[in-house]
């Protein structure tokens, strides 16, 4: 797969748990968000998730791709469904597909290699946040969201793709 970026020397690496998975993407995120919702909680086994979104064209499995499976997440707070893949030897949650963002990979942002420097964009679903969690660090007070994102989030990643 040829990767397209504008930024071709800016390249990340990342894996599973067991590192039988591995992927990179070429070029910026188009944005970094943290969610609070049940069901990613869940997938990730954490108090939120904090992922990273790139362009499918900018993103590739480099090894490991037939160790994916795909859970088809219908059970939503949004109702509708969310693809949800993880390595079917170590368990590790490894991309999300959501339908309010067609033509992006989102990537859990502890699977990268080596330190990266992220500045979360929006915090959403707070309404189901746990209670030890206030504010994530970064998050402008205007992008702080109790369910869905306003629209001018998705608007700005529309306009990165």
């Amino acid at each position: 797969m040829s990767l397209k970026s504008s930024n071709s020397d800016f390249i990340r690496t990342g894996a599973c748990l067991c590192k039988q998975i591995t992927f990179r993407v070429v070029g910026p995120e188009l944005n970094f968000a943290i969610c609070h919702c049940t069901n990613c909680r869940r997938n990730c086994g954490s108090a939120y998730t904090a992922n990273a979104w790139f362009p499918d064209s900018q993103f590739e499995w480099t090894t490991g791709e037939s160790l994916l499976k795909q859970h088809d997440d219908a059970l939503t707070e949004t109702g509708g469904v969310v693809h949800r893949f993880f390595c079917t030897n170590c368990g590790s949650a490894m991309m999300t597909r959501s339908f309010r963002m067609p033509g992006v990979s989102i990537i859990p942002s502890g699977l990268f290699d080596g330190p990266q420097v992220w500045k979360p964009d929006y915090e959403q679903w707070r309404r189901s946040k746990v209670n030890f969690v206030d504010r994530v660090n970064g998050v402008k007070n205007e992008s702080r969201y109790d369910e869905f994102p306003d629209t001018r989030e998705f608007e700005r990643v529309w306009g990165k793709l």
